[in-house]
């Protein structure tokens, strides 16, 4: 089963494409996570960093005795509250921070809607799992010289989808470059295979009489190889035939005179002779002699039909050529008592080599008298319609097999058992020069089954 290049190129690219992509997507989750922690771990300094600080702004007002703007920080920092302070989150949109300060053993004061920690015994980052829920990423340190212990933590959950939504909106414009990567692959591909496509119509469109070698505009290099090697193939086969036509026609020629000189010595041996026992060998002879005569004839008809040439094209009277056969032919009926009768013939000139028709035209009437009932009738008709002109012989003779119809167009293929002196090579010759012509030869048969009719179909 054949299978298109165009589609296995496509599939190749799309897969490294795809490929490509989740590559691509691998390494940037991995890389994003690593980046998500880094930033992460900076915010969570700055944090701790900034309530260091403001701790240390009120620790100096405290001691210098500056009224704060927090009331419940104006006493002893010793004293116990029973329950820590909630400092309201200014920034609560986005990925909100999560902020415990510790003084001792207590919890001093927290954001509001902020996770409660255990007291750090270490300062550092760290990983805090809550209650199978969100994962947290937590940094302690301890507040020198108030010994109070600041943890600020964000939710990496939440830091996360957040980082995606962001990377979300940056590659949403790719959700359009995809199917126009797409587009784009599939023109590029067409254009690519464009040199290709042209190379086989020109070989499509080629004469198949044409063997010289094939000149292409332009052809890649990855094509060279095998235009070379069609090119070589060209070459050899019309080397090839140029011998085979060259060998057939020398050798009919060579056969037509020794077969005339046996011929004309039969026939004087026929004239010489009056044993009458000798004469019918002599009679078998001279026939034989004739059917030799017949086939170096029919050979020499095929050497000179070179498909590697063209023919000369001319207009050609086809009724005028019928009747001129016809009567060349007409002796043949005469002699079996055979009625050749012209049914129908109109006028129609078409595009051909007169002599080569006339070839055609001959070897189908000679087939259709030869192998005709004795004293039936032989009709021919030739029909002008639209734009075409059709050829019809028809005899009556025994019924063909529908198989027997289909190998009377080859070469020295004779019907069990036929007579006269065919060699199997009229009805193929026909087909070769109705092939020549752009016309098509058909055989088959006739009414009920029974007979012969060959059929030619030409455009005006």
């Amino acid at each position: 089963m054949s299978r298109s290049l165009k589609r296995r190129l496509l599939w190749i690219l799309l897969g490294l494409i795809l490929v490509s992509w989740i590559g691509s997507a691998a390494v940037t989750a991995f890389y994003a996570s690593r980046v998500l922690l880094a930033q992460v771990d900076r915010q969570l300094e700055q944090y701790a960093d900034l309530v260091n600080y403001i701790t240390q702004v009120y620790e100096r007002q405290l001691e210098a005795g500056v009224p704060v703007s927090e009331p419940l920080l104006t006493g002893v920092l010793e004293e116990r509250f029973e329950h820590p302070l909630i400092v309201e989150n200014a920034a609560a949109t986005g990925v909100s921070p999560a902020l415990n300060i510790w003084w001792g053993g207590q919890l001093l004061a927290v954001l509001r809607d902020s996770p409660r920690f255990a007291r750090p015994e270490t300062a550092g980052f760290s990983f805090r799992q809550r209650e199978g829920r969100s994962r947290w990423r937590l940094l302690a340190r301890e507040a020198d010289p108030s010994g109070l212990w600041i943890v600020v933590g964000i939710d990496l959950d939440q830091a996360r989808w957040s980082l995606w939504g962001s990377l979300s909106r940056v590659l949403f414009p790719l959700l359009f470059v995809l199917p126009l990567t797409l587009v784009v692959l599939y023109f590029g591909v067409e254009r690519g295979l464009g040199p290709l496509k042209a190379l086989a119509d020109q070989i499509s469109r080629r004469n198949p009489r044409a063997l010289d070698p094939l000149r292409p505009a332009s052809v890649p290099a990855e094509l060279d190889p095998v235009v070379a090697a069609l090119n070589d193939l060209l070459e050899r086969l019309a080397a090839a035939l140029e011998s085979e036509q060259r060998f057939t026609a020398n050798a009919a020629h060579e056969l037509t005179t020794p077969l005339a000189a046996i011929k004309t010595e039969v026939q004087l041996c026929q004239r010489l002779l009056t044993d009458a026992q000798a004469r019918p060998m002599l009679e078998r002879i001279a026939a034989r002699v004739d059917r030799a005569h017949h086939t170096v004839e029919q050979l020499l008809t095929l050497a000179r039909l070179d498909p590697a040439s063209p023919l000369p094209d001319a207009p050609v009277a086809m009724a005028r050529l019928l009747r001129e056969v016809v009567a060349e032919t007409a002796h043949l009926a005469a002699e079996r008592g055979l009625a050749l009768r012209l049914e129908r013939v109109d006028a129609a000139t078409v595009g051909g080599n007169e002599e080569a028709l006339a070839i055609l035209l001959r070897n189908v009437l000679v087939n259709a008298l030869r192998y005709a009932t004795d004293g039936s009738e032989v009709e021919v008709t030739l029909v002008r319609e639209a734009g075409a002109v059709t050829l019809s012989v028809s005899n009556d003779c025994e019924p063909l097999a529908a198989d027997e119809f289909q190998r009377l167009t080859r070469r020295f293929y004779r019907v069990p058992g036929s007579r006269g002196l065919g060699a199997g090579l009229g009805l193929s010759i026909a087909a070769r020069v109705a092939d020549l012509h752009g016309a098509r030869f058909r055989v088959g048969p006739g009414a009920g089954g029974r007979g012969f009719v060959a059929t030619l179909r030409m455009a005006l």
